[in-house]
């Protein structure tokens, strides 16, 4: 796709900070927009082009860049998601988190695509972002504070209720591995330990207002492609189930759901059904909470539910941010009181913990304190049995301020297992060291894009969870079968690409396979707002070319390979226990046929997953191809 002039959709500007020396700088979005179009693919091309592989994740020239959609902003629906991309704090590997809200349509508005930031700041900051201008401030008011507390003191400091803010909180500034950035309260950027390497360059949060237009190219036509796309949204069958129940399941009953958990640490797929019913029934869970639904902006469908808890222990806890992870944190250390289950949920949002991360963290304490390789000693005096809520709680605190024991498994389960041995390194979950609360024994094409996954253990990035819905044109994938899983994954990698370039929220895209909007709809939109000849087969070249872009930045900056992309042993060795998908295991011999072909997809190496001179050359990605040559990891035919 060749791009000349764009004439639509961008703000226009990426800005650079260095928090080192306090400088800044701007230059043209467009030079690289008409490469990469916008979002996760611009960042990815930046950290590629510019980052010694030598930088390590806590050095002052690691990058953390904020990277808006191309359709950010606009009317384009769900168009919102915002992609925060830097070295991953658990494995010097690709890092990458992406949440959607109100920020990311903010920072456009006041007129910035991109934020670069280096260095770090003597003293704690923030970035005050509004209508073209850019300034550090003293950050000590709510250097300390909750993630809650941040946005109401600078709120109220700036004089502005609608200003947008992406921030940490105590878990960040402590430098905990897991920690996220978190926008509205409970848009959460989690993984890689976005928000612990934010808090290592001392910035508490960016925050912006803007009074700026995202103009768009062809107007009658972008709106024509809007209310067709607005159509869809609605008529999809995920439509109704968004709008009343939002991103939590309700009407548990025996079904596929069953082996989606990770309960007892993994030891299991399944929770047994009356504490299952108990967490999320609609009459005895979780439901019995919620008091709205609300959206993230320019959202049709909205999932995100409000929650209340106005009686009891919990009284007075309420918040967004509960969603499906969370129900499988939960089921991790056997919890199965909705309303501890929904506080311990918001406590890490209010922390600026990584629910995942924290999750996997104390599950495997719980499983070895179960083992007796941790006592109470060790543990603080705290007895971790199963099903224990107020010690959950507890736990979550002490991670986010590396109390006690917390400090012990602030760094993230794969070092809290290699401290203490004993075995305990079997069962801490994880992919390429970064916690995974995923299965990978049941649902074969949502583990092999797990395993698979560039940024370690994320199902957003390729993961299909089409459950026997047809996805790509042509193409049926049932859940638990290896059949058409790589081509299921090749897809949907592709697709995701596509939604964090421009923007738009998969949830309203492509998630379960085509059911709402899908590249076609993209393509018509991208065309339409920016101004230039984009079509369905140009946009899924263009993803496949992002893709490589984050492989290289992998290959050359750590020596992840083929061995790195079999999913954590106990789902290898340890079958499911009960339910019926009891007996089930990820199969080596089934995996390694899956990565054969899922590497051929892509055009790589069998042998060792690395990028082939030949695919890079078909893919006019020369330069690439001469950086991975240049490390010694480029694979010649």
């Amino acid at each position: 796709m060749r791009i000349d002039k764009i004439s639509g959709g961008l703000a226009g500007k990426i800005l650079r900070v260095d928090l080192s020396s306090g400088k800044m700088s701007t230059e043209d979005t467009e030079k690289y927009a008409k490469r990469w179009l916008g979002g996760r693919a611009i960042n990815d091309f930046i950290l590629l082009s510019e980052m010694d592989p030598r930088t390590k994740w806590s050095d002052p020239e690691n990058m953390l860049i904020f990277g808006t959609g191309c359709l950010s902003g606009t009317l384009a629906p769900g168009a919102c998601r915002i992609t925060i991309d830097t070295k991953n704090a658990f494995n010097n590997g690709k890092g990458s988190a992406n949440a959607g809200g109100h920020f990311g349509p903010e920072l456009k508005y006041a007129g910035f695509d991109h934020v670069i930031i280096t260095g770090k700041a003597e003293n704690p900051v923030y970035l005050w972002i509004h209508d073209g201008t850019a300034e550090l401030r003293d950050a000590s008011s709510v250097w300390g504070k909750t993630t809650y507390e941040t946005e109401e003191i600078l709120r109220e400091q700036l004089g502005d209720d609608r200003i947008e803010i992406a921030a940490i909180g105590p878990a960040g500034e402590n430098l905990v591995r897991g920690s996220c950035v978190v926008i509205d309260c409970a848009k959460i950027a989690g993984g890689s330990g976005v928000g612990c390497i934010m808090g290592d360059k001392k910035l508490k949060a960016l925050v912006a207002r803007g009074h700026g237009a995202i103009t768009v190219a062809e107007p009658e036509r972008f709106l024509n492609a809007v209310n067709t796309a607005l159509k869809k949204v609605k008529n999809s069958p995920m439509h109704e189930s968004w709008t009343k129940e939002g991103l939590i399941t309700t009407d548990y009953t025996e079904t596929l759901m069953d082996s989606f958990t990770f309960y007892k640490n993994g030891q299991d797929d399944i929770m047994p059904t009356e504490k299952k019913l108990r967490l999320l029934g609609k009459d005895t869970g979780l439901q019995k909470y919620k008091k709205k639904i609300t959206a993230c902006f320019g959202c049709p469908a909205g999932c995100m539910p409000f929650f209340e808890i106005g009686e009891g222990k919990y009284k007075g806890t309420k918040g967004i941010g509960y969603w499906i992870l969370s129900t499988e944190v939960a089921e991790g250390v056997d919890m199965d009181e909705p309303a501890p289950a929904l506080k311990s949920a918001l406590l890490c949002n209010q922390l600026g913990l990584c629910q995942e991360s924290t999750g996997v963290a104390i599950s495997w304490a719980f499983e070895c304190y179960e083992k007796g390789l941790l006592t109470k000693e060790d543990t603080d005096g705290l007895e971790l049995t199963w099903g224990n809520a107020d010690v959950v709680l507890k736990m979550i605190e002490k991670i986010a301020y590396r109390e006690g024991f917390g400090d012990f498994l602030a760094d993230g389960v794969v070092d809290a297992s290699l401290k203490l041995g004993k075995g305990s390194e079997k069962f801490a979950i994880h992919m390429k060291g970064q916690a995974t609360i995923d299965q990978f024994r049941v649902g074969k094409a949502w583990g092999l894009g797990i395993s698979t996954s560039p940024v370690a253990g994320h199902h957003l990035r390729g993961a299909a969870a089409m459950m026997g819905i047809t996805g790509p044109k042509g193409l049926h994938q049932s859940w638990n079968e290896y059949q058409n899983a790589p081509e299921a994954d090749f897809w949907q990698a592709r697709t995701k690409e596509i939604e964090d370039m421009t923007g738009i929220c998969v949830f309203v895209g492509t998630w379960f396979g085509v059911h709402a909007l899908e590249v076609s709809d993209y393509a018509e939109l991208i065309s339409s707002a920016m101004g230039i000849d984009s079509t369905e087969e140009d946009l899924m070249l263009l993803a496949r070319q992002a893709i490589n872009l984050e492989k290289a930045f992998n290959t050359i900056h750590t020596d992840f390979d083929r061995k790195d992309d079999y999913p954590p042993l106990r789902y290898m060795e340890e079958p499911v226990k009960s339910g019926p998908f009891a007996g089930y295991k990820a199969d080596k011999e089934k995996w390694d046929e899956m990565l054969d072909r899922y590497y051929e997809l892509h055009g790589w190496d069998k042998r060792t997953s690395l990028q082939t001179a030949k695919c890079l050359t078909e893919l006019g990605m020369e330069d690439v191809a001469e950086k991975l040559e240049k490390a010694g990891k480029l694979i010649k035919e």
